[in-house]
């Protein structure tokens, strides 16, 4: 079951450094925002070690947003969902898949963009660096596993990129919240991210739980 989801996530991922399409569609879009958000603030340094746990989760939003409305597009243009979905694996397993495959693209694209970050905020957190993106990767769990559920349910609507925002950022919102907060408490001095952080676990319990039973249901229907 586990070199299924492997599979899975290696053709998907493998698939789209090939093609350049997700990646750097999302990695561009990302450098877009925080050139606009620094153009448009011009902060000084305490001001920006401020914003920048706002921005970091409004970057890693957007993206992942660009990421999640093509995660069944290879499927799509092949022909090949009905394929997969007859694969003889449970469909738990298939969604699992699915949701390393993006999750690696997602984490990937945030590593290259928080330096940069700090680099067009000039903020000294260079050594807070290891801290940050392990919030970010708590976060971004929970969001790409909602995400994909939700890309599913929505992959074959006209609009689905639309859909599929308006779904995502009502019910991932609490999660949001939560990985600004505990951002922004790591990079005090004073900070205190231990509760957001553990609010950060369970969201992602519960996202990464229900998600490949919701995913099964959906594709049965």
């Amino acid at each position: 079951m586990l070199k299924a989801v492997y599979r899975i996530a290696w053709k998907d991922v493998v698939g789209d450094l090939r093609r350049r399409a997700t990646l750097s569609s999302m990695l561009f879009f990302s450098i877009a925002v925080l050139v606009v958000f620094q153009a448009a603030f011009e902060p000084d340094r305490q001001a920006a070690t401020k914003l920048l746990p706002g921005l970091l989760w409004a970057t890693v939003l957007f993206t992942s947003l660009m990421g999640l409305g093509r995660v069944f597009q290879a499927e799509e243009e092949n022909g090949a969902f009905e394929g997969l979905m007859l694969a003889s694996v449970p469909r738990g397993i298939i969604f699992l898949g699915k949701w390393l495959g993006n999750l690696l693209l997602t984490l990937l694209v945030q590593a290259m963009i928080l330096p940069l970050t700090l680099i067009l905020f000039n903020v000294d957190a260079w050594h807070l660096i290891p801290h940050i993106f392990g919030v970010l990767i708590l976060g971004i769990l929970g969001l790409t596993g909602l995400g994909v559920l939700l890309a599913a349910m929505t992959q074959a609507a006209r609009s689905r990129e639309t859909l599929l925002a308006l779904l995502l950022l009502p019910l991932v919102a609490p999660l949001l919240i939560a990985g600004v907060q505990a951002t922004a408490g790591v990079m005090v001095p004073d900070g205190q991210p231990g509760p957001w952080i553990r609010l950060l676990l369970i969201f992602d319990t519960v996202y990464l739980a229900l998600a490949p039973w919701g995913f099964g249901w959906l594709v049965e229907e």
